[in-house]
């Protein structure tokens, strides 16, 4: 029986990333949900049937959707329950006295009793008009009569004496195991300063609740991400809530694209036992959600300066903290190793680097796999040397760096962790020279948006959004970040059977560009048009009138 496409794209330029070059064709037919050929306009055209939508392409790009494989969107998302004080969302937030202002205004009609919760961005600190942040005092000043917090990026809060008051965290409260309680060293008080793990004395470690549905502002970041070719995420997921959510809109053939959970197991609503007693390992799902792996943290987050590096006994502003020991780092790699889960590990500095390359190394030697895939989250944006690179490779880790920090944080980077530490950063040239796999993941929505033609830019460009040079000898082409994103990324996530190129029989999720994106220049595919997003053959963005 003769064949009918539902979709043929007709009339462009065909990336079907299925080579290093990328290789070219101008014509896609897509058949329930999948690629039913590839090829010239003439071969495609035989395809057309009755029903067949054509899309004419007039020389614009088809291309696999892209994949963004470390993100929290489902933590990141928020409502409008919480007071925008993030300047990377709002660039109008440019002191102290603005996010105060705003904190301020949302008490006025606050409830009494009623939280009043500010979201800010990383290291906003360095960005400030008062080179500061908010203090506890101010704090109470303009919220006098309700709790109130404001996080800034996922490692440091400052709260007002309310907030702290209602949660008991007075000047005897200790540490907990991989947080600090900032305390002033005259009074012996809380500063209202929470750090990492100390955070969850007065916040939940899942999404917060609003007036919004966590299921529905999950689906408008998915959709947003959509407009901006994004096929594919991993979320890093904290609670059962998060889970329940994204089930339900899986259920109901909501979920605009593809989404891979790595379960934090530990600093995290779920036991750290939940899923080995269950046996579960990464791939349990469907197509559209499926487990992806295990999430962890060693150290602090260097935008709070609390990275783990070594050298720090003469730094004032930088404190190493350490989220997990080296006991328990090694216990819980083990057990998942073990039990064939994939793992993902969180490092910053060199120090947790170190640490997490012995776990592997020693979970490895009691059970070697050769194609376990487990990763090291930001391993490669700073003090990535020839020698770890060496270990990494022969262990089979996957680094994830992150060209999002780079484009937004580098500025602050040079000053908060020296320029020392910088050099080489973002080593994304030296992992490829070295034969190690490239994927970058833009630890979204939280801190900026998803968009990974971003990141992909950033890469290619080696500047921060005001312009200074990172690195520049570390810098990837354009086709080497989209590379990354499409076919390696498909491959990071055990997807590479169905995602990642244009081929016959594989998952139609595919994107148009206004323009080839391997011809212009950085910058301008930094804001480079989506016009068209399709997740399993369904189109799920669409531009309205490009493709007309």
């Amino acid at each position: 029986m003769p064949v009918s496409a539902d979709v043929v794209f007709v009339g462009g330029k065909v990336l079907t990333m299925s080579s290093e070059k990328g290789r070219l064709a101008d014509s896609v037919a897509v058949l329930n949900g999948r690629i039913l050929a590839v090829g010239a306009r003439h071969e495609i055209e035989e395809l057309k049937g009755r029903t067949t939508r054509v899309i004419d392409l007039q020389g614009r790009t088809l291309m696999p959707g892209l994949a963004d494989i470390h993100v929290h969107l489902a933590s990141g998302a928020r409502d409008q329950s919480f007071v925008e004080c993030r300047d990377f969302y709002d660039p109008s937030v440019v002191s102290v006295g603005v996010i105060l202002s705003r904190l301020s205004g949302r008490a006025k009609t606050a409830q009494p009793g009623q939280w009043v919760v500010g979201v800010g961005s990383p290291m906003q600190a360095f960005r400030l008009a008062e080179r500061r942040l908010p203090t506890k005092q101010e704090l109470d000043a303009a919220v006098p009569t309700n709790p109130a917090y404001v996080t800034f990026g996922a490692h440091v809060l400052v709260a007002n004496s309310l907030a702290l008051r209602e949660k008991h965290v007075t000047s005897d409260t200790p540490d907990p195991a991989g947080g600090l309680v900032e305390k002033d060293p005259t009074t012996g008080e809380p500063t209202g300063v929470l750090r990492e793990r100390a955070q969850y004395l007065l916040k939940s470690k899942g999404a917060p609740s609003g007036r919004i549905p966590l299921r529905d502002l999950i689906k408008h970041h998915l959709e947003l991400a959509a407009r901006r070719g994004v096929t594919t995420i991993h979320d890093i997921v904290v609670s059962p809530v998060e889970m329940t959510a994204y089930q339900d809109l899986a259920s109901s053939g909501e979920l605009p694209i593809r989404v891979r959970l790595l379960i934090r197991v530990i600093e995290a609503e779920f036991s750290m036992d939940s899923l080995l007693d269950l046996g579960l390992r990464h791939g349990f799902g469907s197509d559209m959600l499926r487990i992806g792996g295990v999430k962890l943290s060693i150290d602090g987050g260097f935008t709070a300066r609390q990275g783990a590096f070594h050298g720090l006994d003469d730094e004032t502003d930088n404190h190493a903290l350490i989220r997990i020991d080296q006991a328990e780092l090694d216990d819980v790699i083990s057990r998942y190793h073990g039990a064939g889960m994939r793992i993902c590990v969180h490092v910053v500095g060199d120090m947790a680097i170190d640490m997490a390359l012995d776990a592997f190394e020693t979970a490895l030697a009691r059970r070697p796999r050769t194609d376990h895939r487990h990763r090291v989250e930001h391993l490669g944006n700073w003090l990535f040397t020839p020698e770890r690179r060496e270990r990494t490779a022969r262990l089979g880790l996957l680094p994830i760096a992150n060209p999002a920090v780079m484009y937004f944080l580098g500025d602050m980077a040079f000053e908060a962790i020296g320029s020392r530490r910088m050099e080489g950063a973002f080593a994304l040239r030296s992992m490829l020279d070295a034969g190690i796999p490239v994927s970058f993941g833009s630890d979204a929505p939280g801190y900026w948006p998803v968009d990974v033609l971003r990141d992909i830019a950033a890469a290619a460009g080696r500047k921060t959004f005001i312009g200074t040079p990172v690195a520049p000898e570390e810098l990837i082409s354009v086709g080497e970040g989209l590379r990354a994103q499409t076919a390696t990324a498909a491959w990071v996530g055990f997807d590479e059977a169905s995602l990642g190129s244009i081929a016959h029989g594989k998952l139609a999720d595919l994107i148009v560009l206004d323009a080839d994106p391997l011809r212009v220049p950085w910058d301008v595919l930094m804001d480079m048009p989506v016009l068209l997003t399709m997740v399993g053959g369904r189109v799920v963005y669409e531009c309205a009138g490009a493709l007309d």
